[in-house]
């Protein structure tokens, strides 16, 4: 029988969460399948997006594989390109092929789907689906409390007193100072129309993001989101999504009025200081594409632990990177994804 493809709705909660857990071989109860959770990201009303998020493909009412929809955009106004990663993708293993053919189904909506990091397995199967290897972003951190984050951390072993000297190390160097002239505060989404007059549009190397998606994610129940501005001298620079977790700060994303090298050094220090007023916070996480953020970052102190792969997979007409676009936490479901414990990089 060929499967049915519709989207979910509220009423799909329960048998959602037991599809994904046994696709993942996690308990229903895992941190990332709250009901809560999932209700956030498929069915909580955000105004930046008119359509469904979550899709299933079903055989006799029971479902063979789900993909959800993180809405992305790149590229300004009537010119931009309409997409998303899909999230908690996955498929039965007696319905073979069910995973390419909800992937299939759901990039023939949209413009583009890119696809960011991902399992050995999946990063297999991606050029399967047509998607074309197109970046590659970093991920970075710097301890900012390291006795406490040693106390936590999830890896208990004969490593800890190393990592202890090489954290504390880290996060004394380098000595960075910052002009009195910059400033960082607290805002609400709605204050970001000043930020708007003063951005200089187009190309963008962020992700399109209104104040409506500010709104929709400060209500993440994962944890405790808050969104920042850059001022140098008064006047806004850009601004800064946190997500605090256990422990750690993770930037979510960070938006620039101009792309120089001075505002994207001082806009990571900012966020180093904006998490370390959380006294919960240990630990500063941030991502990027591999360039002039990376260099940025490791001169404002960050330690870069990896890079992962950015696949896309849409039309070359209506889909054009500039130079060092960005690729952020906030493009994908990394910086809410919840273990359920302690995720220390350093």
């Amino acid at each position: 029988m060929k499967p049915s493809f519709r989207p979910t709705t509220p009423a799909d909660s329960d048998s959602l969460r037991e599809f994904l857990a046994r696709s993942y071989n996690a308990s229903p109860d895992a941190a990332f399948l709250r009901p809560e959770v999932l209700a956030w990201k498929y069915w909580d009303p955000r105004n930046d997006w008119d359509g469904p998020r979550s899709y299933v493909l079903e055989t006799q009412s029971e479902i063979v594989a789900h993909g959800g929809i993180w809405p992305v955009a790149i590229g300004e106004g009537s010119n931009a390109a309409r997409g998303c990663q899909v999230i908690d993708w996955a498929a039965s293993r007696e319905s073979p092929g069910a995973g390419i053919n909800i992937m299939r189904k759901i990039g023939g909506m949209l413009d583009f789907i890119q696809a960011i990091g991902g399992t050995e397995m999946t990063r297999r199967v991606l050029p399967a689906c047509g998607f074309t290897e197109r970046a590659h972003a970093w991920r970075g951190a710097r301890p900012l409390r390291p006795v406490r984050q040693i106390l936590r951390h999830q890896s208990r072993n004969w490593k800890l007193a190393p990592r202890l000297v090489r954290n504390w190390t880290w996060s004394r160097a380098p000595k960075s100072v910052l002009a009195p002239e910059w400033s960082v505060e607290t805002i609400h989404p709605e204050a970001l129309s000043e930020y708007a007059r003063a951005t200089r549009r187009p190309p963008s190397l962020f992700s399109a993001r209104t104040p409506e998606f500010f709104e929709f994610y400060l209500r993440c129940p994962v944890g405790r989101v808050t969104l920042h501005q850059v001022r140098k001298g008064g006047a806004p620079q850009g601004h800064f999504l946190l997500l605090t977790l256990r422990g750690q700060a993770r930037l979510a994303g960070m938006w620039l009025c101009e792309a120089t090298p001075e505002n994207w050094y001082a806009t990571f220090l900012l966020a180093q200081r904006a998490a370390i007023s959380f006294t919960d916070v240990d630990e500063l996480v941030a991502a990027g594409t591999r360039g002039v953020s990376e260099e940025a970052a490791i001169a404002a102190g960050l330690r870069i632990t990896g890079d992962v792969p950015v696949f896309l997979l849409g039309s070359s007409r209506r889909l054009s990177l500039p130079p060092d676009y960005q690729f952020q936490l906030c493009d994908d479901d990394e910086a809410f994804l919840d273990s359920g414990g302690p995720d220390y990089l350093t």
